[in-house]
């Protein structure tokens, strides 16, 4: 590098930097084509200069996400040198320099957690949330680096932040970046077991690569004074030792033989994969409509229904008080029942009550899988109850008001074992994902 763009760098001399660059138009260009070089965003940074660090980066933004002969980019060198008003400009101008991996693969958000600077891991998380997700060579998250260099204050910052954060499947990247396993297969718990991690979403028995356990791991260590303490707290928590857990290969449970039940379910999920984002979309209109209108049927019913009156007026003198009674019972026997014959409405039960049906599980099959199924299956089933109800008032006849409340409930259990198929499948094979992880781990890189 020019020795004049070095200490034009060295001072912050914004005005040495533009004379350098009407001598020499390319003068930054030189520096950008070596790979691995200290260029003058790199002396800015150690210098601490933000004025002239942020004019270089405007010049060549390139220069933000270089690593020099050491494996350190600007920002890591900013911080390094506790240059923090800096860092944080860097992360004003282009938030995904959170994410640069320097030597061994760490992040800024690597670093600050490392050094306990807990104002800036809150900052880079929330100015670039997918950091979280980042790993180093050795497949450690910034929470592995926050217990193994006892820095738990940063540790409870990013379990709270995940516990706070509200993004789209957020839930799911909790409980994969809690339990996440470094290189030795090691999740945060297997290396120190804190009440912090107790009580979130972390799986107290996940086993490392060496099948064991975070209460093996804390046994294993009864010299340490906290042990006892911790291992209490452990098994109170429901942790159980490796030996304990199942031990059923991967190769065993390939092996056996498929159920029932879980072709029902393999052929289902088959189904739900091949139906794309915008015909799920066209059929769930389709399914509402369909359960809308059958609704609408039953308080509409063809023909209508036969409307009652209040009291029975006598205008004939001659009428017994006796009949007055017997034909104002009558009347009120048939108020509200539907008008059409009844070989009719036997047709009309059959395909309206089915139909309805039908609709509602198709809604139920084409909603997404996870929590957000239950805001809509809750309801649903009201609004089946709502159907039922209607049914039984129009209906004048026993054999179909039962068959009318026994129906729902087939429906119910035929989709509540469908569901319970479907999620012990599931489980399954995330199960079999997590027991190949090993195989498919590229060690150093971001593995999601």
């Amino acid at each position: 590098m020019n020795n004049s763009l070095v200490v034009a760098a060295q001072d912050g001399d914004v005005d040495l930097l533009y004379k350098l660059i009407q001598m020499q138009p390319y003068v930054l260009e030189h520096t950008d084509f070596m790979p691995f070089v200290d260029t003058p965003l790199h002396v800015a940074a150690a210098a601490g200069h933000a004025s002239f660090a942020t004019e270089v980066m405007r010049l060549k933004p390139s220069f933000a996400w270089k690593l020099n002969q050491c494996g350190l980019s600007p920002m890591h060198i900013a911080l390094q040198n506790n240059h923090h008003r800096l860092v944080c400009r860097f992360v004003e101008i282009n938030k995904d320099l959170v994410r640069i991996k320097g030597r061994e693969g760490l992040t800024p958000l690597h670093v600050a957690t490392q050094t306990g600077r807990i104002d800036l891991v809150a900052k880079f998380l929330s100015a670039c949330p997918d950091s979280i997700e980042d790993v180093t060579v050795r497949s450690e998250t910034a929470l592995h680096i926050a217990v193994k260099y006892n820095q738990f204050q940063a540790l409870e910052v990013l379990v709270r932040w995940l516990q706070r954060n509200c993004q789209r499947h957020a839930q799911n990247r909790e409980r994969r970046i809690l339990n996440w396993q470094d290189e030795a297969g090691n999740t945060i718990l297997h290396l120190s077991a804190v009440k912090l991690l107790l009580d979130s979403n972390i799986d107290i028995n996940a086993k490392n690569f060496e099948d064991s356990t975070a209460l093996d791991i804390v046994e294993i260590n009864q010299t340490q004074a906290e042990s006892a303490e911790t291992r209490d707290m452990l098994v109170s928590s429901g942790a159980l030792r490796g030996f304990s857990l199942s031990s059923t290969t991967l190769v065993e449970e390939l092996r056996a033989k498929i159920t029932f039940n879980e072709r029902i379910a393999i052929s289902v999920t088959r189904l739900r994969k091949r139906i794309s984002n915008d015909t799920r979309n066209a059929l769930l209109v389709v399914a509402i409509l369909f359960a809308t209108n059958t609704y609408e049927s039953v308080r509409s019913p063809p023909g209508g229904v036969y409307q009652g009156e209040g009291s029975v007026m006598a205008s004939d003198k001659k009428i017994s008080t006796s009949f007055q009674h017997s034909e104002y019972a009558a009347m009120q026997e048939i108020t509200g029942k539907v008008v059409m014959k009844m070989h009719i409405f036997n047709w009309f039960w059959s395909f309206n009550t089915f139909s309805c049906y039908l609709s509602i599980l198709m809604i139920c099959f084409l909603m997404p899988r996870g929590r957000i199924s239950v805001f809509v299956t809750f309801p649903l089933s009201i609004f089946s109850g709502c159907y039922v109800f209607s049914m039984l008032v129009i209906s004048p006849s026993f054999r179909l008001n039962t068959a009318t409340v026994v129906l729902p409930c087939v429906f119910t259990l035929f989709y509540g074992w469908g569901s319970f198929v479907y999620i012990r499948l599931a489980k399954k094979l995330k199960m079999y994902a997590h027991k190949q992880k090993d195989t498919f781990k590229f060690v150093g890189g971001n593995r999601w």
